[in-house]
């Protein structure tokens, strides 16, 4: 059990789906631990909200549109240190949980998280700890393990981006690259994201090219212009 809290936290709350973000404002809006809560809907809006209110917590979506929530973790995390941020997604995928640890991410919950621990979950990242949910926990522990000792072509890719960034190289769309690894193609999406966000790049040529000098070893790329939107 916590201890009571003895003063009300500011939030943000930054998920593209309103109807979503409107009931997670209704059952935190019922805590006596919360106090002013800050909406939002995009990578934009969440590092605006993080400038001008630096609240003391903030819930964040991965599959936000303008950039997704990797980016803006990484800009509350360096920018804001003392911005508590947790990932409140749909999705299960453990790369993408710990992308986001490693970005300074304190809790990572699923959106099926029942209403009582999620509210166990925010009380104890407000205490300074880390929450990840249960049921998730061991499946997150096992493919980090695994990632620990794989090798990673460019220093911070995790194994899976590695993976995607050969599939880009041989002129896969993402469709293709999803097939071929037997994930989702939104998946792809995240990972492209993750990855253009690490190296610097603005499209995935641009990746392709850092990732490319990085690994000297790699074979020339049959991406071209129209791929970029893929």
């Amino acid at each position: 059990m916590f201890a009571t809290m003895d003063r009300k936290f500011t939030i943000g709350i930054v998920d593209d789906h309103p109807i979503f973000r409107k009931g997670l404002v209704a059952v935190l809006r019922d805590e006596p631990f919360v106090g002013k809560i800050f909406e939002g809907d995009s990578t934009e809006r969440a590092l605006q909200i993080a400038d001008e209110h630096e609240p003391d917590l903030m819930i964040l979506d991965l599959m936000m549109s303008g950039g997704g929530g990797i980016p803006a973790l990484s800009g509350i995390s360096k920018a804001h240190p003392s911005i508590m941020c947790v990932v409140l997604t749909m999705s299960d995928c453990p790369d993408m949980a710990i992308a986001a640890l490693n970005e300074g991410a304190r809790g990572y919950m699923l959106k099926g998280i029942p209403g009582g621990e999620f509210i166990t979950a925010m009380r104890s990242v407000l205490h300074g700890d880390t929450f990840v949910s249960p049921a998730f926990a061991k499946k997150l522990l096992i493919v980090a393990q695994k990632n620990k000792v794989s090798h990673e072509s460019i220093d911070g890719l995790t194994a899976r981006e590695d993976q995607v960034l050969r599939e880009l190289k041989l002129g896969h769309s993402n469709r293709e690259i999803a097939l071929s690894l037997s994930i989702k193609e939104k998946t792809v999406k995240f990972y492209m994201s993750s990855i253009m966000h690490k190296l610097g790049a603005r499209n995935r040529v641009e990746a392709l090219v850092a990732y490319q000098r990085g690994n000297p070893s790699a074979s020339t790329s049959r991406v071209h212009a129209a791929d970029l939107h893929n």
